[in-house]
């Protein structure tokens, strides 16, 4: 469920043209809601068609602009077209959220090669193909901001998440590349969330988040703004001097020990 994001105010992302993938729902959505109400034009992608198509119609009916483009991201020919549809739409690139995911669940001796192909191409290469088109618009735009989203996954592991684990700890090592390669043309950054209530959780009973918000310092799960308003401030003008860093947004989730 999206919450409503409030009116921007300080319209941080003025000026910004805006690439969110993943955007059909959860963090992608919430995420390119907030940008376009800070003043982003914003380019939502995602290859679920009828969501996106909702993310784009809430996002004008908040007085945004956004253009849907059906994409997905494990595919280069999809990818490049993307970045074009930016180009072609706004006129240039300045700020790329690669936020999409899929997984599949098991340990190693379990796990079909296809699953595991699957969510390294989603969760890993997607972001290396998103970045490999973006970089050179951004340069030609004036330089931009590219926000990776990983994961709590990244620096701790979960039992049966053989593939994401290794993926979401493989966003970090291309973010810190990337970072180094491409500054100071263009910034790059990961965001870490941790237990956060999107579709993931559905189907999930209150006795199953129990676990998770009691080791919680913040008590409660985290909402997709919590994690859209750390992606909008890693994009803003805010962050000039902050690049291949990682920005845990896990409500302490990951430095309470063992009770």
């Amino acid at each position: 469920m999206l919450h409503r994001v409030s009116k921007a105010v300080g319209m941080k992302l003025s000026g910004k043209i805006a690439i969110v993938t993943g955007a059909a729902s959860g963090i992608g959505r919430a995420t390119a809601l907030m940008m376009a109400l800070e003043g982003a034009r914003v380019v939502v992608a995602d290859i679920n068609a009828s969501g996106l198509d909702e993310t784009a119609r809430l996002i004008v009916s908040e007085g945004g602009q956004a253009v849907a483009c059906v994409t997905d991201v494990a595919r280069a020919s999809d990818v490049e077209r993307m970045v074009r549809c930016a180009v072609d739409v706004y006129g240039g690139l300045h700020i790329l959220h690669n936020n999409a995911y899929w997984l599949a669940l098991g340990p190693v001796c379990d796990l079909e090669e296809t699953g595991w192909d699957r969510t390294l191409d989603v969760c890993l290469k997607a972001l290396y193909l998103g970045s490999k088109f973006a970089i050179p618009v951004m340069k030609t735009s004036g330089g931009g901001a590219i926000v990776n989203t990983a994961s709590v996954h990244s620096h701790v592991a979960f039992r049966n998440y053989a593939a994401y684990d290794a993926a979401k700890g493989g966003v970090i090592g291309l973010t810190r590349s990337i970072a180094i390669d491409y500054g100071p043309y263009v910034r790059a950054n990961a965001v870490l969330p941790g237990a956060i209530l999107t579709a993931a959780w559905d189907g999930t009973t209150d006795a199953d988040r129990v676990p998770f918000v009691a080791r919680c310092p913040m008590k409660r799960l985290g909402q997709p703004e919590d994690i859209a308003a750390a992606v909008v401030f890693l994009s803003s003008d805010a962050a000039s001097f902050i690049t291949g860093t990682c920005l845990v947004v896990d409500g302490g989730l990951t430095i309470v020990g063992d009770p």
